[in-house]
């Protein structure tokens, strides 16, 4: 199988990786901005699999130009199963190159802008599979949708559970759409991860993730099962638009079932993109 999968260096996309890649025969492009770590992940995997199929292609996520060029060097590479994982948590409001609020860039607007530039150069196969990592932080959230960017009143948790709701919302739409071509559309809550997530902020927050992920998180192997199943299983080949949890289809939040919600985020997702310079449809 050709595998491409953001946010692959590290943690759950890594471990992902490692799992996947002990298959000789499946490829893998591990996704990420960090050239110099994704290059020591390669190398670290291919020794740990014998998999020398492993390549990375570094790419800013957040950046809308970035993952155009990166679709455009994939249009070649047929892909089975693409997995959208890539994510962060900023406590302060920051923005990306293209002057959006960066959680709602990297943690959806890449899913989408990446899946549907995959979709629209037909280089994701018929019967393949797409595998949104989400979370169950999506709870007790909704989506503003005059606000998608939290213009207004900022608050980096609140604004990385509403990301964590996009991502449902992105994958109930994109279900519908690509059921012509046989392609299905899940998502993940993986659980709470003993990662490197939320380090890249300072202060008393970030010393709470890491003690609470001290005392409470699972391992990333127990983490990786959900995502795996999702890729691998024969038993979800003609699943789509379900959101898993602890690999079985679970019910996620009233807000994240909403349908309304979810074609005016993508309208707006859309419309976002297109102000930026990129036409998807």
């Amino acid at each position: 199988m050709n595998i491409v999968l953001t946010g692959g260096t590290s943690g759950l996309g890594y471990r992902t990786a490692q799992v996947l890649g002990s298959e000789i025969k499946n490829k893998i492009i591990l996704i990420g901005s960090n050239k110099h770590k994704g290059e020591n992940s390669v190398k670290a995997l291919i020794k740990e699999t014998s998999n020398k199929n492993i390549s990375f292609k570094k790419c800013d996520l957040s950046s809308i130009s970035e993952i155009k060029s990166l679709a455009d060097k994939l249009k070649k590479f047929k892909i089975d199963i693409l997995i959208n994982n890539a994510g962060a948590l900023f406590f302060s409001r920051k923005e990306s190159v293209d002057k959006i609020e960066k959680t709602f860039a990297l943690n959806h607007l890449s899913y989408f802008i990446l899946t549907n530039l995959l979709l629209k150069y037909k280089v994701i196969k018929k019967g393949g599979r797409i595998v949104n990592v989400a979370s169950g932080a999506h709870r007790g959230v909704k989506l503003d949708l005059n606000n998608l960017e939290m213009i207004r009143n900022y608050n980096g948790w609140i604004s990385y559970k509403k990301s964590k709701l996009c991502n449902i919302l992105f994958t109930k739409k994109l279900s519908e759409l690509t059921k012509k071509n046989k392609i299905t559309v899940n998502c993940l809550h993986p659980g709470f991860v003993k990662t490197q997530f939320g380090k890249n902020n300072n202060g008393i927050a970030s010393l709470a993730i890491k003690f609470l992920m001290n005392f409470f998180a699972i391992s990333v192997e127990e983490g990786a099962k959900t995502i795996i199943y999702l890729c691998t299983d024969d038993s979800v080949k003609n699943i789509t638009g379900k959101y898993f949890y602890q690999s079985k289809i679970d019910e996620p939040s009233i807000f994240a079932q909403n349908q309304k919600d979810a074609d005016l985020l993508w309208e707006k997702s859309l419309n976002i993109v297109k102000n930026k310079g990129l036409t998807l449809i």
